[in-house]
């Protein structure tokens, strides 16, 4: 098992995870089956720390997802910190302690860019931190509207040695997909944006649509930028990579076209 979702952040499976009943929890979770997830790790011997975290995952996603839920959640999550706070169960223990204060609970949002960065700061290499960095850098792209357009947008491309880390590629283009995507957002259309999209691309994503969704940013972008090759390049792709009955597709080769016809 590569990874699994667990409160709308991607989280990994602690290393330390090795009974067998632990595995079959974590399956369950990658799977969304998150009352049979429950269950396994209750059936798991106690007092594991994978178990614990386990548990935890598993309440906030086994519907209803009520407040008692939430609390039993947080508690055990803190005592997993406070038993040891070094470990990989740790530091996932933290990064879910901030999705509870951010999507759960809706702190208020000190308190959740605060948690955040207590991911980046307990450990800046570990893939929990990529996770929170890019959690971040959604909050500073869109909930911080104390800062002007250009302010969320250096600060968020700031967090790109850990939310671009090469730990989890797919984390990794989303995060410049989402940089890019925010530019675009508040209109702006510059060289940076045509790079983030460019690392993006150059990254990768197992997602067909992600892939090619990416490939006609890539050339519109460019072609408002006034980069015939480029966009004739990115249009090409683009349209190799879909169906003709995409109803993007007439569209793009037009485009194309136009372009190179214009050619100098």
């Amino acid at each position: 098992m590569r990874f699994c979702l667990l409160g709308a952040a991607l989280l990994l499976p602690p290393r330390a995870a090795a009974t067998a009943t632990e595995t079959e929890g974590w399956q369950l979770l990658a799977g969304y089956l998150y009352r049979d997830a429950f269950e396994a790790f209750e059936r798991a011997p106690a007092g594991s720390r994978a178990r614990e975290l386990g548990l935890a995952a598993s309440l906030l996603n086994h519907p209803p997802v009520t407040g008692g839920k939430i609390a039993t959640a947080e508690d055990r999550l803190r005592g997993l910190i406070a038993a040891d706070g070094t470990d990989d169960t740790a530091m996932y223990a933290r990064l879910l302690l901030a999705r509870i204060a951010h999507l759960h609970r809706e702190a208020p949002m000190p308190e959740i860019e605060a948690a955040y960065r207590d991911v980046l700061r307990a450990d800046p290499r570990h893939p929990a931190a990529q996770i929170a960095a890019s959690r971040l850098a959604l909050v500073l792209l869109y909930q911080r509207p104390d800062l002007t357009v250009p302010q969320r947008l250096d600060q968020a491309a700031a967090l790109a040695d850990m939310a671009g880390a090469a730990a989890l590629p797919e984390a990794a283009c989303a995060y410049y997909r989402n940089l890019a995507s925010a530019a675009l957002f508040y209109e702006i259309r510059d060289d940076r944006v045509l790079a983030w999209l460019q690392q993006a691309d150059a990254i990768g994503s197992e997602d067909p649509i992600v892939a090619a969704n990416l490939r006609i940013q890539l050339a519109e972008v460019a072609r408002q930028l006034g980069r015939r090759a480029e966009a004739v390049a990115y249009y090409r792709r683009f349209l190799a990579s879909i169906l003709p009955t995409d109803n993007r597709y007439l569209t793009a080769r037009e485009r194309m076209q136009e372009l190179e016809r214009t050619a100098p």
